[in-house]
């Protein structure tokens, strides 16, 4: 009976002893565990944080105006151009287009993005010379479709997080309305921006904020821009999307080298997270939904790549051009568009860069070989 009952109470210190075991690596294995979520930086935050302007606590936009020069304004929480437009660029846009739809063969289109300028209170005068250029543009083909407007659709949401405050472009959800602008010509139905997840990055600083900061020689001024609020960084992308791109750029020893990737970097922010900052080409997978045979030619600015996780959801490829650094596009066109099958080219640009050669490479040898940046 002794024995009995000695033999229990050793299974019973047996099973504490095993369980105790366990319960120490399970509690190793969290704290691990936690470790690695603590490790990672980019974490999205809440994202009820910012309101439509991207400021934090409900606040609505400055009136507060720190300094105003010939060509940007700039509030206490707010960076913006002014006086950018020429209409002088409309010919040399018209002439490149027509030599684009030639040289291809294919549905071609061009959108002149606005810039913030055009959606703010006392710059009215902004949105009359955005809408001037689109107009003489337009007079410059037969066909005026091949103009596309994005201005109507974006006043719909000018209340919505579309401009970021201190960069000099519009933000993906921006981008988001653009793009509907376009596929809308193509013959597709809008989609609706809830079906994307959206993921949001604190602490954002864009190029115009940081070249104020370079530029400023007043103590006063310069501390008041270090002041202003940072603004939050959306990404928005289809669960289902392939996020997968093979990307091409100009190597430090000055060679041309592959590199396949995620197309949306949530390590960075900004137009730098989409796609590379620097790079030549890049060719994006994409989700296609079986609406077309054919695939799409993106020919586009640092603002323009913006529409690319959508653009992606409708075409299985999307081949993305730098229109400031590919100077081979036209050369390897042929090539591109038989290898690709690609059915449309669509330029998306600044309205203030649209034709303007300092900032066209990749299209420049359409008129003139060898053109430069």
């Amino acid at each position: 009976m002794k024995k009995n009952k000695t033999a229990e109470l050793f299974l019973v210190l047996l099973i504490l002893i095993v369980m105790s075991a366990g319960m120490l690596i399970l509690q190793n294995g969290m704290e691990k565990l936690q470790s690695v979520k603590q490790q990672s930086v980019y974490v999205p935050e809440t994202r009820d944080l910012y309101n439509n302007y991207g400021l934090k606590n409900d606040q609505t936009l400055s009136i507060t105006k720190i300094l105003e020069t010939q060509d940007q304004v700039i509030y206490t929480d707010r960076i913006f151009n002014i006086n950018q437009i020429s209409e002088d660029h409309i010919s040399y846009a018209a002439d490149i287009m027509k030599a684009l739809q030639k040289k291809s063969g294919k549905d071609t289109y061009i959108m002149p993005i606005p810039e913030r300028a055009v959606f703010e209170n006392g710059y009215e005068n902004e949105k009359e010379k955005y809408s001037d250029f689109i107009e003489k543009l337009e007079a410059s083909f037969s066909d005026s479709s091949v103009v596309l407007n994005p201005l109507s659709e974006l006043e719909k949401h000018q209340y919505e997080y579309i401009y970021f405050r201190t960069e000099n472009s519009w933000t993906m959800r921006g981008a988001f309305y653009g793009a509907q602008v376009l596929l809308g010509e193509l013959g597709y139905n809008k989609e609706n921006l809830d079906a994307y997840r959206e993921y949001v990055f604190g602490a954002f600083e864009g190029n115009l904020l940081l070249e104020a900061l370079q530029k400023c020689t007043t103590d006063e001024i310069k501390k008041d821009i270090e002041n202003m609020e940072k603004e939050p960084f959306y990404v928005y992308i289809n669960g289902s999307n392939p996020n997968r791109e093979e990307l091409t750029f100009e190597n430090k020893e000055g060679q041309l080298q592959t590199l396949k990737r995620q197309m949306i970097q949530f390590n960075s922010t900004g137009s730098h997270a989409v796609i590379g900052s620097d790079y030549e080409h890049s060719v994006v997978d994409g989700r296609g939904k079986g609406q077309t045979e054919g695939n799409l030619l993106l020919i586009a600015d640092t603002r323009g790549k913006l529409m690319i996780s959508y653009l992606s959801e409708i075409f299985e490829k999307v081949y993305v051009s730098n229109i400031y650094e590919d100077a081979d596009l036209i050369q390897n066109l042929d090539e591109i568009l038989e290898k690709y099958n690609i059915e449309y080219i669509v330029w998306v640009q600044d309205a203030a860069e649209t034709g303007n050669i300092s900032y066209m490479r990749a299209l420049n040898p359409l008129l003139k070989e060898g053109g430069n940046a």
